[in-house]
């Protein structure tokens, strides 16, 4: 059951977003907004609801973005929910997400913070090509209240055409620091 459209989320959305957050089987990974924040955030130009739907319209999946306006264009993947974990939605949608990000918004890079015990999302998004970039130093609280460790995720755009200084100046990096980057990178 393949994702075969992407595509940008309404309000009438909304509803069945917010019951997938509220599924027990998320409630470790994910926190539950109501429905008005959601609305606030469809209205916003920095952020974009994604719903990923079947052939037949069915929807499968969500997906909302943040940072749309920012700089250096660092899209930040806030929240992903897939209807039915295990049937193989995630890789596909994950495609047209980054299709979206990259081709579409013209992303340098994508990021995305996820709990170091979500193995299930951590396994997909390294399929796909995320790399792990570290892990912040303060526990997060989970929807449970249990404190949880994030692990900070991301994935740069294939920009053939930057030179080193486009890059270094595109990601507001040292040379320092994004030359021990290329190397861990070319060490993969």
């Amino acid at each position: 059951m393949p994702v075969v459209l992407t595509r940008a989320a309404t309000e009438a959305d909304i509803a069945w977003i917010v019951s997938q957050e509220r599924r027990p089987d998320f409630a470790a990974f994910i926190h539950c907004w109501p429905a008005e924040q959601h609305a606030r955030n469809l209205a916003d130009a920095d952020k974009l609801y994604l719903i990923g739907q079947d052939d037949a319209g069915e929807r499968l999946a969500f997906v909302i973005l943040a940072g749309l306006g920012s700089q250096p264009r660092n899209v930040e993947l806030v929240r992903m929910g897939v209807a039915r974990p295990g049937t193989g939605i995630g890789k596909p949608l994950l495609a047209s997400v980054l299709e979206t990000v990259f081709d579409k918004l013209g992303a340098n890079r994508l990021w995305l913070d996820v709990f170091d015990d979500n193995m299930r999302a951590r396994r997909v998004y390294q399929a796909v090509g995320f790399r792990e970039e570290g892990t912040p130093p303060l526990a997060a609280r989970k929807t449970d209240g249990e404190p949880g460790f994030l692990i900070i995720m991301s994935m740069l755009a294939a920009s053939p055409e930057l030179s080193f200084t486009e890059l270094r100046e595109a990601l507001k990096m040292t040379d320092g620091n994004l030359t021990t980057h290329i190397r861990a990178l070319q060490q993969e």
